[in-house]
């Protein structure tokens, strides 16, 4: 059977493509003992009790894998397009059977990022020493190519950056570029079919803006202004379902708290630029095979609404749709 393979594997992509090496069974289970083919006649037999299964073993998991994970997306309230894909190597660290250590691994991964307003490129590392946890590190250099209206960047984070705000002034983006780190630990637990699962990011944005080191910029993807050398923390929290072995459905509570430090001048109250959204998403994979070069092609839908931002207090949600897969190259099986 290859039902808690495929419910892994698929909760793996639809929470971002992080795909570790989840535990996998085997194909087939053994059969059931038969009845001898001729049983001694009974006057007055028993009801049958169907023989008990014993559990499928666990198929051994891949001491070496490489893999491509790719992830597209459209999204709406704020408007988006991009791609993303990762080419990821990715090593187990130590051989356990034990269900808490069994799914461990290290990783690295060359990772790209386009959309039709700029281009993320950079390396990724990835630690998963227990099922529970999992931390995440790189660095990306971003280059803003100055169309459809980005990059935009202001003197202060008190600045009106909303969507009409900005269409106003969507001559004076410009290109540029810059360094973003991020840091990521993810907390998970699962309990029968139900996982909980927490992430966050702690990122620091280093970016060429025209106003100096104090200016701030849009960004569409966290949706707010941020730092041009600064710090930025969003926490990502899942509630799950194991509906089927194709199908994840749940709920997400999002948040961004850009930080600002000394940029408003003394006497005037920061703008609080951070934001909250809550709302549904599902995931389905069309079919769950691995080891091919077209894994686990899956769905996944998410809105939400927005508990708090400057901008978006309109009943319109967060709407985004995404479609994902991942190819082996070596060791899938």
């Amino acid at each position: 059977m290859k039902l808690k393979r495929s419910s892994l594997s698929l909760l793996s992509l639809c929470l971002g493509l992080a795909a570790p090496a989840a535990a996998q069974q085997a194909d087939e289970a053994p059969e059931a003992p038969q009845a001898s083919a001729t049983p001694a006649p009974q006057p007055a037999p028993e009801p049958l009790v169907p023989a008990t299964q014993a559990p499928a073993p666990l198929a051994p998991i891949p001491d070496l894998r490489l893999y491509l994970a790719n992830f597209s997306i459209v999204r709406h309230n704020p408007l988006g397009l991009e791609s993303q894909a990762r080419l990821i190597l990715q090593k187990r660290m130590f051989d356990s059977e034990a269900m808490v250590l069994r799914d461990n691994f290290v990783s690295g991964a060359l990772s790209v990022k386009v959309n039709p307003a700029s281009l993320k490129v950079g390396p990724l590392v990835e630690f998963q020493p227990v099922a529970m946890l999992n931390v995440r590190a790189g660095y990306e250099f971003v280059s803003y190519l100055g169309t459809l209206g980005f990059l935009q960047s202001y003197t202060t984070p008190l600045a009106d950056h909303s969507d009409d705000a900005r269409d106003l002034t969507e001559t004076n983006a410009y290109s540029t570029s810059g360094h973003h780190f991020l840091l990521e630990p993810t907390v998970q637990a699962k309990v029968r079919n139900f996982v909980v699962r927490s992430k966050l990011a702690v990122e620091y944005w280093n970016v060429d803006l025209r106003e100096g080191d104090r200016a701030t910029f849009y960004d569409a993807t966290l949706d707010t202004l941020v730092p041009g050398k600064g710090w930025v923390l969003t926490n990502d929290t899942d509630l799950l379902m194991l509906a089927t072995p194709q199908l994840t459905v749940g709920a997400r509570f999002s948040a961004v708290f850009p930080k600002y430090g000394d940029r408003v001048a003394e006497g005037v109250t920061a703008s609080d630029n951070s934001h909250m959204r809550v709302g549904p998403m599902a995931a389905y994979s069309f079919h769950t095979d691995e080891g091919t070069m077209f894994n686990k092609p899956t769905v996944v839908v998410m809105t939400g609404w927005y508990l708090k931002h400057q901008n978006r207090q309109e009943a319109m949600p967060y709407l985004l749709a995404g479609f994902g897969f991942t190819s082996d190259l070596m060791g899938g099986r």
